[in-house]
């Protein structure tokens, strides 16, 4: 269940759902959107009256559906993640339809950038905690955790995007190819900018540490 969660709490990064630093002080399961919440959404993309009500009633009603679908696997002992992932991107879909209808094309493009900026700030936050656990195994000095940490983050958000664009689908043969494709391309940026940073002892070190922590994973 653990693994299920981690992998929601990722999808609900993905989807864009009030999943903004404007929702930062409202709690998980507050189907309310608080005032705080809708004064700094306003005030980012310049929010009319009217678009105001219209993007409070919009939240509301596609939190409220992240909470159902969330309440729904949490019960089941092996939850289909495909099949989770396939509902939560479906409301993806139909909130930002509705939000496209609701906000100008300019308010629009601002609220998907921030929510792009947030992602991208949550994924480095979590390249940067997995770097504390490699930084004794290999040597790491501060300056190459730092150096690292937007590298990896960068992976590890293109990665999990392109997983929840296709998990629970019927793949053809060549969108097959193409995620594998896109999965070599992200998999050799990311080491090509490793391999920038790291000495040639500190990248041996690396693949040795990553090939342990694959093996301890299979024998869990």
């Amino acid at each position: 269940m653990k693994t299920v969660l981690l992998k929601l709490s990722m999808v609900l990064m993905i989807i864009g759902i009030a999943c903004t630093s404007l929702q930062a002080q409202d709690k998980p399961g507050d189907k309310e959107v608080s005032e705080e919440m809708m004064a700094n959404m306003t005030e980012m993309l310049d929010l009319s009256d009217v678009q105001q009500g219209q993007m409070s009633e919009l939240l509301k009603k596609y939190r409220g559906s992240m909470d159902w679908i969330l309440a729904k696997y949490e019960g089941e002992d092996e939850p289909d993640v495909g099949a989770m992932i396939g509902e939560i991107r479906t409301e993806r879909d139909a909130y930002r339809d509705e939000l496209a209808g609701v906000l100008s094309s300019n308010q629009y493009e601002i609220y998907m950038s921030q929510i792009n900026a947030v992602l991208t700030d949550m994924f480095r936050d979590l390249a940067e905690i997995r770097l504390w656990d490699v930084q004794p195994a290999i040597a790491l000095t501060d300056k190459q955790v730092e150096d690292l940490t937007p590298i990896l983050g960068k992976s590890m958000m293109e990665t999990v995007q392109l997983l929840f664009e296709n998990a629970g689908e019927r793949l053809s043969l060549p969108k097959k190819v193409r995620i594998k494709n896109a999965m070599k391309k992200i998999e050799k940026e990311q080491r090509d900018g490793i391999a920038k940073i790291l000495t040639p002892s500190q990248l041996d070190a690396y693949d040795q540490y990553k090939e342990e922590q694959k093996a301890a994973r299979k024998n869990k």
